[in-house]
């Protein structure tokens, strides 16, 4: 398994296909009341391509929530988690370029997913803690809200209540995001192969 290094142009122009697509799916997860966040897909996708292109994905979804959902500037924040997936995603697995055994890119794309929950957690509930605990988040995950208010009541300390009610969820919307967008990445890559010969040819 080989990941090629894409020039910036070719990563932007992925960006600006993947990121209306990763809205889509993060608004109807919300209109439905799906259990995940599933706002992370794409961004996955766009990271195995390379820096740039996750980082567009994931800023660009982060600040059309913030604008046309959330009506907060503030909501903007959670782009950091989307930014500490596509680091993650570099560091682990797409630096290396090339797998000689698919046993080993399985194994880090568990550690990716394992590695994920645990820090983007941590980052989401301190945004939280800080900037919204004190007001009514339209799209901030039902499951997340009644687990961090089980706790609460529990008299766990509101902070950790955060943090640990975002680990399960975390865990599950990682695994699908992780590997759905791995998934992703390999169509996509097929299509990209596919317009680059045909461009070669005219």
């Amino acid at each position: 398994m080989t990941f090629e290094k894409y020039p910036v142009k070719k990563q932007i122009i992925l960006a600006l296909i993947f990121t209306p697509l990763n809205i889509l799916i993060s608004y109807l997860s919300t209109a439905v009341q799906f259990p995940f966040f599933m706002d992370m897909i794409f961004v996955y996708a766009a990271s195995f391509f390379g820096l740039p292109c996750g980082i567009i994905v994931g800023v660009g979804t982060s600040l059309f929530n913030s604008i046309f959902v959330q009506h907060t500037i503030k909501h903007s924040l959670y782009a950091i988690c989307c930014i500490t997936g596509t680091i993650f995603t570099w560091l682990l697995i797409t630096r290396y370029r090339d797998f000689e055994f698919k046993v080993m890119l399985s194994i880090r794309l568990m550690v990716l997913v394992f590695l994920s929950t645990i820090v983007i957690s941590l980052e989401g509930s301190l945004i939280y803690y800080f900037f919204f605990s004190n007001t009514v988040v339209q799209n901030e995950n039902s499951t997340v809200m009644f687990l961090i208010y089980t706790l609460v009541l529990q008299d766990f300390g509101l902070i950790i209540s955060a943090f640990l009610a975002r680990l399960p969820v975390n865990l599950s919307d990682k695994a699908i995001a992780v590997f759905a967008g791995f998934g992703i990445y390999l169509l996509s890559k097929l299509c990209v192969k596919a317009s680059s010969s045909i461009e070669n040819k005219s």
